[in-house]
């Protein structure tokens, strides 16, 4: 049993981390979009914040099913749906 509470652990920081990295990518980006004079880049741009927005609505969702779950402390996956429900925009 120890090893599933410390897998479950392991996982929520492990979402954790992504979403810190889907919000630091998608400011990246913006700074980038800003200065981007090239229309076929700024496509590419838009493409690429598309898919942050779609991994930050993935990682809100599993959020929800790991709440849902008898886990040993759910404020790990109370934090991890806090910061995936939050709007990207800054």
């Amino acid at each position: 049993m120890d090893a599933t509470i410390h897998t479950g652990d392991s996982l929520i920081g492990s979402l954790c981390r992504d979403m810190a990295t889907v919000r630091q990518s998608w400011q990246r980006l913006q700074g980038q979009w800003a200065l981007c004079r090239d229309q076929g880049l700024r496509l590419r741009l838009g493409r690429e914040t598309l898919r942050l927005e779609q991994r930050r609505l993935e990682l809100q969702r599993q959020a929800r099913v790991l709440l849902r779950l008898p886990l040993r402390d759910p404020l790990g996956a109370a934090f991890l749906l806090e910061m995936a429900s939050r709007p990207l925009i800054a």
